[in-house]
């Protein structure tokens, strides 16, 4: 049976690149809940676990395009090192951004000259293909308080993220809870 749109979808899962573990939730006690088909998850996981049950395992490989994109030379950007005086910055520092719709966006500090920064805008993973292991714990039609919120109940809390969270959307919080919550 095919999952369906809005669906409430419980999984546990690693992902790697070039067989470097990048993410991984197969040890915590709680899956990964997410809402199908609202851009919770990236869009070639959705696709490839669409037809799985409840106890299906697959491994699975999303294409770049898939996962965070490909990776565009011109998302490069030199600011002028003045700008940005009140950070401690190191090459390979992430900063949140926001892009032209006013989307939460990740910056990369890719070099620092004397009197410029040369930032990436481009997700640090764009261009790289992504490996899943994913296991259904659970799929489960959601509630109505569920649909107006559009998310899973067992992700309604307040948080913040410091670290961008983990490559599915999830990730630790302030209270450095391992299980991760599965926003964005």
């Amino acid at each position: 049976m095919a999952i369906e749109q809005d669906q409430i979808i419980a999984i546990k899962y690693s992902a790697s690149i070039e067989n470097e573990i990048i993410d991984n939730n197969m040890e915590d006690s709680e899956p990964l809940f997410f809402m199908y088909g609202r851009g919770q998850m990236m869009p070639g996981l959705e696709t490839r676990i669409a037809e799985m049950n409840i106890g299906d395992s697959s491994d699975l490989e999303i294409p770049a395009a898939e996962a965070y994109g490909a990776h565009d030379p011109e998302a490069i950007q030199t600011v002028p090192k003045e700008h940005l005086a009140h950070l401690d910055l190191h090459e390979g520092l992430v900063l949140q951004g926001q892009g032209d719709n006013g989307e939460p966006v990740m910056v990369v500090v890719k070099e620092i000259h004397d009197d410029t920064v040369v930032m990436d805008h481009n997700h640090p993973m764009a261009g790289q293909n992504i490996n899943f292991s994913v296991t259904i714990e659970d799929i489960r039609d959601p509630s109505e308080d569920e649909l107006t919120m559009g998310i899973a109940a067992e992700n309604q809390h307040q948080h913040h993220h410091h670290d961008g969270g983990g490559c599915c959307g999830g990730g630790k919080g302030d209270s450095g809870d391992e299980n991760g919550c599965g926003c964005n």
